[in-house]
């Protein structure tokens, strides 16, 4: 049996939205840098790409939070 969470597209938010739903935990500015730098920072376990537009888990996006403040 698989022990990962399955995604649903209800999980899915495109990546431009985070920092207007969530502005306590990123500017637009420190947003592109995470976005551009999630494959050294952490985060790309939460981005899915669907053709050409980039989306993001925001379960496995607190996920990689949670493990960043672990280190």
């Amino acid at each position: 049996m698989n022990s990962q969470t399955r995604v649903t597209l209800d999980d899915l938010t495109p990546y431009r939205k985070i920092p207007t739903k969530y502005p306590h935990l990123y500017s637009e500015e420190s947003w592109a840098w995470a976005v551009a730098s999630r494959n050294k920072n952490g985060l790309s376990g939460a981005f899915h790409k669907v053709g050409k537009k980039l989306f993001v888990n925001e379960v496995s996006l607190v996920d990689c939070i949670v493990k960043q403040e672990g280190k």
